[in-house]
């Protein structure tokens, strides 16, 4: 994240909030302009234009799920990591509940080519990490081997998005926490021996 500046980084925040609260038509140069109290000119000189910022967007995000998704402990099973790698999303989404708008909603930038590309191979490379601890996993017989570990890569990331995607609809109203403890709890059912 280090690429960007701090205003740039003020200008991405306030665009999520903004795509949060109005969705992405409520994403313009003046609203976010408004939003920080800044002219609409002053934007331009961080931003070229709204696809510039979009971009920014999504090379946050992914930087910020890269961390997540990122476990140094070699000690932990498969399972284990499994858990910690979403119940690290989950806080962070509990710290940034904006971010679920966008996280599960890759469709807005539908127009948006360059930062299509980019949201769909984070979602790969995310999928893959998954893959690798599963497939993992299996080899050390903490994972069942009767399902491919793609498919149970897609089980644990369907249900997990489904469960935010509905804690963003609600409007935040239900503990994510827990029920995303309850989820891992009844996926480890599922995928142990």
């Amino acid at each position: 994240m280090s690429q960007f500046t701090e205003r740039q980084l003020q200008i991405i925040q306030v665009s999520i909030e903004l795509i949060s609260r109005r969705g992405v038509l409520g994403l313009t140069i003046k609203n976010i302009s408004e939003a920080i109290g800044i002219s609409e000119p002053a934007i331009y000189r961080h931003f070229d234009n709204k696809s510039a910022i979009i971009l920014g967007i999504v090379s946050v995000l992914s930087d910020s799920f890269d961390e997540e998704f990122n476990l140094n402990s070699e000690k932990m099973d498969a399972v284990n990591k499994i858990k910690s790698i979403f119940n690290n999303l989950t806080s962070h989404f509990i710290e940034n509940p904006a971010l679920t708008a966008i996280v599960f909603s890759e469709e807005i930038f539908n127009n948006e080519i360059e930062a299509d590309k980019i949201i769909l191979n984070m979602m790969e490379k995310k999928q893959q990490k998954l893959i690798d601890v599963l497939t993992t996993g299996q080899t050390n017989g903490d994972i069942r081997t009767d399902l491919d570990a793609k498919q149970l890569s897609l089980i644990i990331i369907g249900s997990f998005r489904f469960l935010v995607s509905k804690w963003h609809l609600r409007n935040y109203a239900f503990d994510l926490e827990a029920e995303v403890e309850e989820l891992l709890n009844s996926l480890e059912m599922i995928i142990i021996l």
